[in-house]
């Protein structure tokens, strides 16, 4: 007898996958309703800091195991009104583009259609101005032609290019896997830096994973026959600081995902993706448009709870927004409520969208098409939680000891 469960259905009525992409949704939903500490946002992030660390990557449908993301690293105010370097989602590298509006006009390009451009950024933006101020009459100059005068202003535009460069968003490689020194957290992702020199991280991974493939004739990432990473972690020095540095990674013998296969199965079903995990900063009152544009001035907002008997938000230079965030309150006169619900079968499809900015949110726009961002006012939405914007502040949180992350 044919099994009538080979292709995901139910023989007595329903499909098997869209129910266990149902109970996904339904996971998801208990979480996300679900006040998050930092404990448990850190969770989901996987640092190597100690002198030796296991992580496994888990089996991936892509053609690569790493996601390409962008984020900002710049300096941010955090707990105890101290700066740190923080990574910021840049809209402009991963959100789709959107429509180029130019006096609330929408443009075409010269085929009728609409004219895209990245989504707004104002640390991308920071960075183009501050590129724009070089002096343009050294261009196409070869260094060795320069004269002394000219060397000069050579050696201004290099400070002005190294300047736009540390607002400027730098490319990451996230890879979802699990910590074998902490499995109770489940999946976890692992994000690192993109190194020109191939000296970094993905460049020690490339060859001991394609050794293994060869060596073994079966992936890495499979799931019985995989193979766990070794990670040595030493200590580097930088601007007199002391960091902790990936050393060494090494592959392990052949072995499966987990004992457990109930386990392995909740792992290999777990479909969260990095976006739920590395988020755009925000705070309550603002956008993660508004966000960046404090962040741009070096007045961002920051959640202190530095003193444990005085938790609260802190909006330098705002205090009308500092008081807002700290008031928790319901707005009767409210003209409409953003969570109103609907009968389920109401609508089809998918509810939630990637991209934050619309064509009518993109106001006026003077310059190129090549340009980097649009100029825009974000509208004002209030967060529903007060600590879910601090999954994008994870990595800020001081670590056990002294050590952190390199601020490049």
């Amino acid at each position: 007898m044919e099994n009538s469960n080979v292709n995901g259905t139910n023989p007595q009525g329903g499909d098997l996958s869209n129910f266990k992409d149902a109970f996904n949704t339904y996971q998801k939903n208990q979480v996300k309703n679900k006040r998050k500490s930092k404990e448990d946002i850190l969770a989901k992030y996987f640092t190597p800091r100690k002198t030796k660390e296991t992580f496994r990557i888990l089996p991936y449908k892509t053609k690569f195991f790493f996601t390409e993301a962008f984020f900002h690293v710049v300096p941010i105010n955090s707990a105890g009104g101290k700066k740190v370097y923080g990574k910021i989602y840049c809209p402009a590298h991963n959100d789709p583009k959107v429509q180029k509006v130019v006096n609330g006009v929408p443009q075409l390009d010269g085929n009728g259609k609409p004219l895209m451009i990245p989504s707004p950024c104002p640390l991308c933006d920071k960075a183009k101005k501050i590129l724009a101020t070089q002096d343009p009459s050294l261009k196409n100059v070869k260094k060795d032609d320069l004269t002394a005068q000219q060397k000069v202003v050579w050696d201004k535009n290099r400070e002005i290019f190294m300047e736009a460069g540390k607002w400027d968003a730098k490319k990451f490689y996230i890879v979802k896997g699990i910590d074998k020194g902490a499995e109770k957290d489940g999946v976890k992702f692992w994000r690192f830096k993109h190194n020109f020199k191939n000296q970094g991280t993905l460049d020690k991974l490339f060859p001991i994973l394609d050794d293994f493939n060869t060596q073994n004739s079966v992936s890495f990432a499979d799931p019985v026959n995989g193979t766990d990473l070794s990670i040595i972690m030493a200590d580097t020095e930088f601007n007199k600081r002391v960091y902790k540095t990936i050393s060494a990674i090494t592959t392990r013998n052949k072995s499966p995902l987990h004992a457990d296969p109930i386990v392995v199965r909740q792992w290999l079903d777990d479909t969260t993706t990095w976006r739920e995990v590395f988020k755009p900063k925000t705070a309550p009152g603002i956008t993660p448009y508004i966000f960046l544009e404090m962040a741009s001035t070096g007045n961002n907002p920051y959640w202190d709870d530095s003193d444990t008997s005085n938790k609260h938000w802190v909006f330098p230079g705002r205090p009308e927004l500092e008081a807002a965030a700290n008031t928790r309150k319901a707005n009767l006169d409210a003209d409409g409520d953003e969570n109103f619900e609907y009968a389920s079968d109401l609508e089809e499809g998918p509810r939630t969208t990637i991209a934050n900015v619309t064509p009518s949110t993109v106001g006026t726009y003077s310059d190129d098409a090549e340009d980097i961002t649009a100029k825009t006012v974000a509208p004002v939405t209030q967060v529903a939680d007060e600590h879910d914007d601090l999954a994008g502040d994870a990595e800020d949180v001081p670590p056990t000891g002294d050590y952190e992350d390199l601020p490049f």
